[in-house]
């Protein structure tokens, strides 16, 4: 992930020290953080702009929609975009409706992405006038489903958060507010606040399998767990998975994507 300085807890703070004996200032580091555009555009706003979400500053954020229009109307013929040197982007996800910035070499011919495109938008956030704007890459998603796993990543960043590890109730009712908080409560499968576990293992590998050696069915049902989900019904969405194609079983007994 990226990150102003070296780093990956979330909201961690690090301080610089000179062996001489001098004081430098301390500079807090702060991961980039997956957010939908609910999240962002309800944010509170602190000195110099700082936007504050779960009581943690947001210096970077990654957040994903469809692109539904240009921030400068002549950038579709490219002249206000080399002019200002970026491509301005108004992309939604279903939760609001956000300004996103693709900075771009002026000497290079370059055509913004068109509408309906489908981007992850990653890098600064800013306020400009009243209002947050991410500035930094915007790329366009050749997977449908990346918009779902940064929905999941954001509600779990969320409940990270904001619960600590905290089980949720078997009524799922924890995951549902978390749900509602992030703008998702009509996004989700079913359209009824309910998280689709598939989506949810799927992330689970993805976040915490990704040194290659997978995660095992106990280590799944124990993630799956703090959201109301059991461990039958964990083994009946790996089978699932399996069958779809969408994970793998290894040799000891772990399952990876």
């Amino acid at each position: 992930m990226l990150a102003s300085t070296p780093g990956s807890n979330f909201g961690g703070a690090v301080a610089s020290s000179n062996n001489n004996g001098g004081q430098q200032p301390q500079r807090r580091m702060h991961p980039i953080r997956p957010l939908t555009i609910k999240q962002m555009l309800e944010a509170q706003s602190v000195g110099g702009g700082v936007l504050v979400v779960d009581g943690r500053e947001v210096t970077q954020a990654t957040v994903v929609g469809r692109v539904v229009g240009y921030e400068n109307a002549n950038m579709a013929s490219g002249g206000g975009a080399i002019t200002a040197k970026h491509f301005g982007y108004r992309i939604t996800d279903n939760t609001g409706m956000l300004v996103v910035r693709q900075w771009i070499d002026a000497d290079r011919m370059q055509e913004p992405l068109a509408i309906n495109t489908h981007v992850r938008a990653s890098g600064t956030v800013n306020v400009w006038q009243q209002t947050p704007i991410v500035t930094g890459t915007v790329v366009s998603m050749a997977d449908s489903n990346e918009m779902n796993y940064h929905m999941l990543d954001a509600i779990l960043t969320h409940f990270r958060l904001t619960q600590g590890n905290k089980r949720a109730p078997s009524s799922g009712v924890s995951i549902q507010n978390t749900a509602s908080a992030v703008g998702m409560h009509n996004m989700l499968p079913g359209g009824d606040n309910k998280v689709l576990l598939t989506d949810l293992l799927v992330s689970f590998i993805k976040q915490h399998g990704s040194s290659g050696a997978g995660m095992s069915m106990d280590e799944l049902t124990t993630s799956a767990q703090r959201y109301g989900f059991t461990h039958g019904d964990v083994r009946t969405a790996m089978r699932t998975l399996a069958a779809e194609g969408k994970v793998y079983q290894t040799h000891d007994n772990r399952f990876n994507i």
